[in-house]
């Protein structure tokens, strides 16, 4: 339950604290009055802050956290949509990876970006895996393909790692992982969110990406590779990507799509 206070001397009976919350907390009883706490309001309250970062004049306080606790949009940096558009089209799932590692300092700024990826009813269950290091990130692709000499027909994949090559994580030096509880409600959602959140950020920094979709799915089964990343047994892994700098994929043009197929249901 989150502790809410609304101080009525500074409400100015804008609403915008109402029109915000998705819990429905806030209401008042006409225009010319305060805003009010709604039956059950703090127990409803999912603390997303949407309501201290609306409020124009810091009436609101969720969990001691209060307006001047809100960072402000930077001015001049609000990307256009071509500018989207264009980091969309241009990121790439990369294949080829330098030598070069990835700094620490690089995935925290990737990290800290992700905080705002939204998850459902805010629960912000997301935790992350960082393997950074070509020596540990072979050891996990070992056991990757450990796993893969149970099954029959992926001769090819075997043969590939034990010539020395990786189809696990394609030479990457480090890979990054997004995991949660079991039974939380929309882990593989949440998870996938924040990592395609993170995906685009990588790419806007020019380092190179690749959902790592062997890992995902064999991570999902193997209890071993579980315990050797340190997770408990109701913990799963729900998305993964290969990070590094780019070899020797260097993209100058688009590649062309086919036109997306839709109904328009007006």
């Amino acid at each position: 339950m989150s502790e809410i206070v609304i101080n009525k001397f500074k409400c100015v009976r804008c609403g915008q604290c109402i029109l915000a919350c998705p819990a429905r907390v806030y209401t008042r009883n006409s225009p010319l009055e305060s805003t009010v706490l709604a039956k059950d309001g703090e127990e409803r309250c999912i603390a997303c802050n949407h309501c201290i970062a609306i409020c124009p004049v810091n009436a609101i306080s969720v969990n001691s956290l209060d307006s001047s606790d809100c960072d402000f949009f930077t001015d001049g940096v609000y990307p256009r949509l071509e500018h989207i558009i264009s980091l969309v089209q241009m990121r790439r799932s990369i294949r080829t990876y330098s030598n070069v590692p990835v700094d620490d300092s690089q995935i925290e700024q990737l990290l800290n970006a992700v905080r705002w990826a939204p998850t459902a009813k805010n629960r912000l269950p997301v935790k992350w895996l960082i393997i950074n290091g070509r020596k540990k990130v072979v050891e996990l692709g070992g056991l990757v393909i450990n796993w893969f000499r149970r099954l029959k027909g992926v001769d090819e994949m075997l043969d590939a790692w034990d010539l020395g090559l990786d189809p696990i994580f394609r030479g990457a030096p480090c890979v990054v992982a997004a995991y949660t509880t079991a039974d939380s409600p929309w882990a593989a959602v949440d998870c996938s969110i924040a990592m395609q959140t993170f995906d685009y950020c990588a790419a806007a920094m020019r380092l190179g990406t690749c959902w790592a979709g062997y890992f995902i799915n064999v991570a999902q089964k193997d209890m071993e590779i579980n315990k050797w990343l340190g997770l408990s047994r109701d913990e799963e892994i729900y998305a993964s990507l290969m990070l590094g700098n780019i070899g020797g994929e260097f993209y100058q043009k688009i590649p062309p799509r086919p036109e997306i197929k839709v109904k328009w249901i007006q």
